[in-house]
């Protein structure tokens, strides 16, 4: 599955929110993280909704923080405190967002008196589909590849405009290890051949269909 063929479940989301009105917002300024779950903290284990704004999600600290990916409102933050040893990530916002939140035991019990598991595995299993080809890409055998599926999928997104929020290059270093320099290199190449068009350091749009191999 690639990356540009996964749909945000807008429908789902927008049903649970629905069921959850807005108590207690607060603002999150660019830079400013969101923490979804503090070891051995049970208190702190809440649901976010993601009302406005943009985040950017990722696990690990240091050479070892890997991103995973660009929340837009909206959407539910820390679903995966579902499963019994839910992943602890971490959300930073590189837009102004207006966060709201409610304990998880409380949003369950929610969930489950108006029937809504199955927009919740509705939006589960985009987020799960997401990682996985975020997970192929990174794991394709050329930089080329890498940059052709990246392309691709930053020419046919429109929910988080990733065209006009990201140059190429910063994007591609942001969700793949490949230096600059590669990249650079490989962006240059496509150009001169007509393939794709860019301006200021961002991908304008792709001419025509990419080679599978360069």
């Amino acid at each position: 599955m690639e990356l540009h063929k996964i749909n945000k479940p807008l429908e789902s989301i927008n049903t649970i929110l629905s069921h959850f009105p807005v108590k207690q917002p607060s603002l999150l300024e660019p830079g400013q993280t969101l923490p979804i779950k503090v070891k051995n903290e049970k208190a702190s284990r809440k649901i976010y909704f993601l009302l406005d704004g943009a985040l950017i999600s990722s696990v690990g600290k240091d050479e070892k923080k890997q991103n995973l990916g660009i929340m837009l409102s909206p959407s539910i933050i820390g679903l995966g405190q579902l499963a019994p040893d839910g992943t602890i990530a971490q959300h930073e916002a590189i837009a102004p967002c207006m966060i709201d939140s409610i304990n998880i035991d409380d949003f369950i019990k929610v969930i489950e008196e108006q029937h809504l598991w199955p927009d919740v595995i509705n939006v589960m299993v985009t987020i799960i589909n997401s990682l996985a080809a975020r997970t192929a890409t990174s794991g394709l055998q050329s930089a080329y590849e890498i940059i052709r599926s990246y392309l691709i999928y930053m020419d046919s997104e429109n929910a988080c405009a990733i065209k006009e929020r990201y140059t190429v290059v910063k994007y591609m270093q942001t969700f793949s290890r490949l230096s600059r320099s590669i990249i650079l290199k490989i962006l240059s190449e496509l150009k001169a051949g007509g393939f794709i068009e860019m301006e200021k350091g961002r991908l304008v749009r792709i001419n025509r269909n990419l080679p599978d191999r360069f």
